[in-house]
């Protein structure tokens, strides 16, 4: 508990800049893969003819050092352009011509790297996406507002909840929230409409994490006893599939997302979802693998991993054996040693979650990387 306690207190206190020396391996790191990235860009600005990885791409490239060159400035400007210009008429962003074309997905990943690129012209782009994604709820049929796994995002309306969407959108509602309160907003339901929406995440969230003191879902009772406070990733798909015990096991990834998506959700730091889930990180801290499910999803853990520190502003993170970790430097060691030659990422050990896409693995690594350097 001493090492809880010493992490809570660093959430009333700024985090330190990464240090001069990390800053330099960073943008070491930044530059190769800037060259591999941007050589694979389309002429309509996009990469892969997606409006999301292309969001990817841009969120871990637009504060870099390297996107400064006036050559790659230009193909990231063309970028944010073709993200804009996918945006629909309902709010989402998104290629209409993709039959897979996640809306809730897209939309929420699209959305944040426009927040960043914050262009004027986008404004009304921002706010359309904004209320998209306030009006994603159970669709009438479904509508039984007891159910708490129908109280998170899917990948669209219609598809069941998850964390890891859930938690893209909520990144996306918190980056935006100050549309809908004073002094840009004089409609008090907007604000209340906002608050619901947070109100309802904050229950889905609760239905993910393995803590009886807050979550009474079924599911529990046939969750491992050693893992108390982390986070699954679809309570529904637990309901449906009780024998599948797999599906009960928390994973570091989901658990670093929903650590963070509390904090967005304004939970205190001495609540028990907090308190147990920063418990549980703690007895499985590593930069090895995403742990629980080996090296699946490992770079979007690394961006899960990054994001979640740097939201509880922490310079160094205290593991169960009372290990003080520098994390961005140990971050940069992990990043470092599986750099390919061309300057890309790949995961050559799983392809689950698309990770075998060099370009989507690659982003998931930048945008680490800005998240480390950021003050």
């Amino acid at each position: 508990m001493k090492h809880i306690f010493s992490l809570l207190l660093a959430f009333a206190l700024l985090a330190n800049a990464a240090t001069p020396e990390v800053t330099a391996r960073a943008e070491k790191i930044q530059e190769k893969a800037a060259a591999f990235l941007y050589p694979q860009q389309l002429f309509t600005g996009s990469w892969l003819m997606n409006p999301a990885i292309t969001a990817l791409v841009v969120l871990g490239l637009q504060d870099a050092k390297v996107s400064q060159k006036p050559e790659y400035r230009a193909k990231l400007d063309l970028a944010i352009e073709s993200i804009a210009k996918s945006a629909q008429p309902n709010g989402t962003i998104l290629n209409p011509r993709d039959r897979r074309a996640y809306p809730v997905y897209s939309t929420s990943i699209c959305l944040l790297a426009l927040v960043k690129a914050n262009r004027p012209q986008d404004a009304q782009i921002i706010r359309n996406a904004r209320d998209y994604l306030l009006s994603v709820d159970p669709t009438p049929e479904d509508s039984d507002n007891r159910q708490p796994a129908k109280q998170g995002f899917g990948y669209g309306k219609r598809q069941r909840a998850d964390l890891s969407n859930t938690s893209w959108a909520l990144e996306a509602l918190a980056a935006t929230d100050h549309l809908d309160r004073e002094p840009l907003n004089k409609d008090p339901e907007r604000a209340k409409k906002a608050d619901l929406a947070w109100s309802k995440a904050l229950t889905f969230l609760s239905s993910c994490q393995n803590l009886a003191e807050t979550n009474q879902s079924a599911w529990l009772k046939d969750a491992p006893a050693d893992d108390v406070g982390g986070f699954i990733y679809c309570p529904e798909d637990a309901m449906k599939h009780p024998d599948q015990k797999e599906m009960l096991r928390s994973y570091g990834s989901v658990t670093y997302a929903g650590l963070k998506s509390l904090i967005y959700a304004r939970v205190k730091p001495d609540d028990p979802r907090v308190t147990s889930a920063t418990k549980w990180l703690q007895k499985h801290y590593t930069l090895e693998e995403n742990y629980g499910v080996g090296q699946s999803g490992y770079y979007y853990y690394l961006h899960t991993f990054a994001k979640t520190l740097a939201v509880l502003k922490v310079d160094t993170f205290t593991d169960e054996k009372g290990t003080v970790h520098d994390w961005r430097s140990e971050l940069l060691d992990a990043i470092e040693k599986r750099q390919q030659a061309d300057g890309s990422f790949v995961n050559s050990a799983s392809g689950r979650w698309w990770e075998n896409v060099p370009i989507l693995a690659t982003s998931y690594v930048l945008m680490a990387l800005d998240t480390a350097l950021q003050p």
